[in-house]
């Protein structure tokens, strides 16, 4: 009979989180198990407190369960969007405040050029627009567009 093995939530987290070798924990001795990395996150400033709130957030939330840990994260994603949207549309109002402050209009070569492919409507989007909101859908008929 096969035993089935139990998914190793530490290890996940710290394969999967950017930058972990810059972290000061040995994955090989650190994340046998989740309670051996509470236990070294809980005992030492490991000095990245994003991957401190994430062990927090999986064991206090997600009760140290392969699929609490998803629940909670996918929350903690869905608020950190929240607030990376306001902060977007805060900026884009304060754009919005200083124009005609002496700032030049954008020229044609400043704007990149997109257009529906079912409909043929034509959007026409800053390349610091396009950088920040990604590629527009069609405002007629809802589709992806392409840059013309």
């Amino acid at each position: 009979m096969c035993k089935t093995q139990e998914v190793n939530i530490a290890r996940i987290l710290y394969d999967a989180y950017p930058g972990s070798d810059l972290l000061p924990l040995d994955p090989d001795l650190d994340c046998l198990d989740f309670e051996t990395l509470l236990e070294k996150v809980r005992g030492s400033s490991i000095g990245d407190t994003l991957f401190q709130f994430l062990v927090f957030e999986i064991v206090e939330g997600g009760e140290g369960t392969l699929d609490g840990a998803v629940r909670v994260i996918k929350r903690a994603r869905d608020d950190v969007d929240a607030v990376l949207q306001a902060l977007v549309r805060a900026r884009r109002g304060r754009a919005e405040e200083h124009r005609g402050c002496g700032k030049r209009s954008p020229r044609p070569t400043d704007l990149g050029i997109w257009r529906c492919r079912d409909c043929r409507r034509v959007l026409y989007r800053s390349y610091r627009q396009i950088a920040e909101c990604g590629t527009p859908y069609c405002p007629a008929c809802g589709r992806w567009m392409e840059l013309a």
